[in-house]
């Protein structure tokens, strides 16, 4: 491993092979710790940068804490904003998971706001060596032991970057040194009531000689180059097997099942899965297993599985769409930029309207609407699955239905969202084939 203190040109080639423009300015989250600070301070030598600062509420002194890495920002010439997670309450156990996803979810959102397409994170192969050992103890396979992802889609048009994942915590730290900037450490990273904590105490005791930072870093790009090629073969066998329609559902072609390994269409299907469902985690292996047997069973009648039902549709294909049961009630647009049900982007940028404005399910009472007082919608929606109609997204004034996006349907002079899929395509379906399956 390289010795000495992480330079901006090492940063930027790392950058350049992440396909990241020069001139594109990117957010990078910034805790005050030293991993985090060093790299915002590498990355405004070579990039403009706004770092963010997530005030989660979990500590007493936590907003005092983010003002403090705020000022130590500004006196370092580096623009930021700080994020407060607002909480009413917190969950009994996995704390830290819970705190993870609202801090994405927060830096996604101010991202996707101001127009920036990458969050940079300074997870280094520290990190990935804890990560690697802590999925071993849980019993993972190929996918979740090819550990943390250089880059990952976090919706929305964001990506999470993580350009220092090969890097040790000690090259990083030595940045700071180098030019005498002081940090702060979270008293999190020390106590050991939290697994991470004692695989870090773990490792730098090792009981085994050879189980260290960068040989489990190796070890867990050896199981990415293995993930990466059944993901190829995912997406080929989805690409054959599967229609997709930018409605949410998706006719699947059973026959196709023979023509791949177990382990491929397993994991496709978790894709399929996610598309239908927008869910953000897979379902355990054993569901998907007793999920594929109950659809070649020859008997097969309909199964619901992670708010995704599998329906009949014709003698070779199942209908695949969003449970109505489980579909987001409808809520309003607040903001430009939202989504809806995990599974829709909403653009309301161009969208003024008088009245509040709610995107929810069409509904059994939408339908009805359309098949008793709207010829032409009605002609429209003879062409989606009867089974489909009620999950559709659809623009309401109260409990006025005013626009139907897939059916082509608004009422005149009302201008509405645009309205995409975030997982329609085969390539961002790619992107999500192993989401939470190890």
């Amino acid at each position: 491993m390289p010795e000495g203190p992480l330079t901006f040109q090492e940063l930027n080639v790392s950058l350049e092979r992440m396909q990241i423009p020069a001139s594109a300015c990117v957010a990078v989250a910034v805790s005050g710790g030293a991993d985090s600070l060093s790299l915002a301070v590498l990355l405004h030598e070579i990039r403009p940068i706004v770092a963010l600062i997530v005030d989660h509420g979990l500590r007493e002194n936590s907003a005092n804490e983010a003002q403090e890495t705020s000022e130590k920002l500004t006196s370092l010439g580096i623009e930021n904003d700080i994020l407060v997670w607002h909480h009413e309450e917190l969950p009994n156990a996995n704390i830290q998971a819970a705190a993870r996803e609202a801090r994405y979810a927060l830096m996604r959102d101010w991202c996707k706001e101001r127009g920036i397409n990458f969050l940079c994170t300074a997870h280094h192969i520290d990190d990935q060596a804890e990560t690697v050992l802590l999925r071993l103890a849980r019993g993972s396979g190929v996918y979740g032991l090819a550990g943390m992802a250089e880059k990952r889609d976090l919706g929305k048009g964001i990506e999470l970057a993580r350009p220092v994942l090969n890097v040790s915590k000690q090259r990083l730290v030595a940045v700071l040194y180098e030019r005498g900037i002081a940090w702060v450490e979270d008293p999190s990273n020390s106590n050991i009531a939290f697994d991470r904590v004692k695989v870090r105490n773990l490792l730098e005791n090792p009981p085994l000689e050879g189980l260290q930072a960068d040989r489990l870093g190796a070890t867990a790009e050896r199981f990415a180059r293995s993930r990466r090629a059944l993901e190829f073969y995912q997406r080929r066998w989805l690409l054959d097997a599967v229609e997709f329609f930018d409605a949410g559902y998706a006719i699947l072609d059973r026959n196709k099942f023979a023509d791949v390994p177990e382990d491929i269409y397993l994991r496709a299907m978790n894709s399929l899965i996610q598309f239908a469902g927008g869910g953000g985690y897979a379902p355990r292996f054993e569901k998907l297993l007793r999920l594929t047997g109950v659809l070649l069973d020859e008997n097969f009648k309909g199964y619901t599985l992670s708010g995704v039902q599998f329906t009949p549709f014709s003698a070779n294909e199942i209908l695949v769409c969003r449970e109505k049961s489980a579909l987001t009630p409808a809520e309003p647009i607040c903001v430009e930029y939202t989504a809806w049900d995990n599974r829709f982007d909403v653009d309301a940028t161009n969208c003024l309207t008088e009245h509040p404005l709610l995107i929810g399910p069409l509904g059994d009472g939408g339908r009805i609407i359309i098949n008793e007082n709207l010829t032409d919608l009605k002609d429209a929606a003879g062409s989606v699955p009867k089974l489909v109609l009620p999950t559709l997204p659809a623009f309401f004034h109260g409990e006025r239905l005013i626009a139907v996006p897939h059916l082509e349907y608004k009422v005149d002079g009302i201008n509405i969202p645009i309205l995409s899929h975030q997982w329609l395509t085969l390539s961002e379906i790619g992107k999500k084939t192993y989401g939470g399956m190890q």
